[in-house]
């Protein structure tokens, strides 16, 4: 097994929690596309006697891509990689997910997962993280996922909000429960150095819930999953009838995958890679056909050992 992970760090609108340097605008969409394609092929004989069993299409918003650019990109992953997925997983915002464009993901690609970035059924809550979509927009995207026939939906949502209460949390939950999904990745949300939040924080324009507010809302989620029939087998994440992420579960297994775009990370048993999550060093590296964008490291014995401990 090995996984396939492509960072596509785009965004129309930036919600609140994103790193605001490092998140592209939609209008330098060409730029990076044209990059993650460069390091796409540049990198085929680094993993050359690797089958793919995953493919995941994630951080950023993938959905803002075309049809057309997403199959260029699914194409050269494809034709320069042993692809053999059983798993080809796509992150989408609610509102990019129309009924057109979820009827050309089911047809015309491989795409047989769907991950929505729901984040919460409540406006109060998307206005405050500044998001796109509306509650309503957010049930629509889940039901017309489900009517172009995808059956393995995941969607996010995110807990533990400045002023959110665990009535509010609850109705989040009941309200994913009536959608009838098989797998929840439920986030606290945190408060990143360079986001929005985190400046609003430090001054003083916003106030992180407590703790204890923190570990109710923690433990409803806990005890709601197990009630409905969710295995809790990742911190964030819950999976009903074994559904679990497979790209994930590679992880923790210590298979190999290659990650491409900016801030993605690889790992080949015996070194790891990660990319620098500056955007525009990362395109003119790639452009000028220079190194300078990514750092590495050998793993020696001690650290495989020692990261056999963590994750296993």
């Amino acid at each position: 097994m090995a996984g396939f992970y492509i960072h596509i760090p785009f965004c129309r609108k930036l919600c609140y929690y994103c790193d605001f340097h490092f998140t592209v605008s939609f209008k330098y969409k060409d730029r990076l596309i044209a990059a993650l394609k460069k390091e796409i092929k540049s990198r085929k004989d680094e993993f050359k006697n690797v089958e793919f069993t995953t493919v995941y299409f994630g951080g950023g918003t993938p959905s803002v891509l075309s049809i057309k650019e997403l199959q260029e990109i699914i194409g050269l992953i494809y034709g320069n990689y042993t692809i053999n997925a059983s798993e080809v997983t796509f992150e989408a915002n609610p509102d990019d997910l129309t009924e057109e464009y979820l009827n050309y993901l089911k047809s015309y690609t491989p795409i047989n997962r769907i991950s929505i970035g729901v984040q919460s059924f409540r406006d109060q809550d998307l206005q405050l993280m500044n998001r796109r979509h509306t509650a309503e927009e957010a049930i629509q995207s889940v039901e017309r996922s489900q009517k172009a026939g995808f059956e393995n939906i995941n969607i996010d949502l995110i807990y533990g909000l400045p002023g959110m209460t665990i009535q509010n949390w609850k109705y989040n939950l009941e309200t994913f429960n009536r959608l009838g999904l098989p797998h929840l990745s439920a986030y606290h949300l945190t408060f990143e150095p360079k986001t929005v939040f985190s400046y609003y924080v430090k001054k003083g324009k916003m106030k992180p819930i407590e703790e204890e507010k923190s570990l109710r809302q923690f433990e409803l989620l806990m005890r709601f999953a197990e009630d409905k029939g969710y295995e809790h087998y990742e911190i964030s994440n819950f999976a009903r009838n074994s559904m679990f992420s497979k790209h994930n579960m590679g992880y923790w297994s210590g298979e190999p995958y290659i990650g491409i775009g900016p801030s993605a990370h690889s790992f080949n048993i015996n070194y790891r890679r990660w990319n620098v999550s500056n955007n525009t060093k990362y395109c003119e590296s790639i452009e000028k056909g220079t190194d300078n964008y990514f750092e590495e490291e050998d793993i020696d014995q001690r650290t495989a050992y020692n990261e056999f401990i963590l994750t296993s």
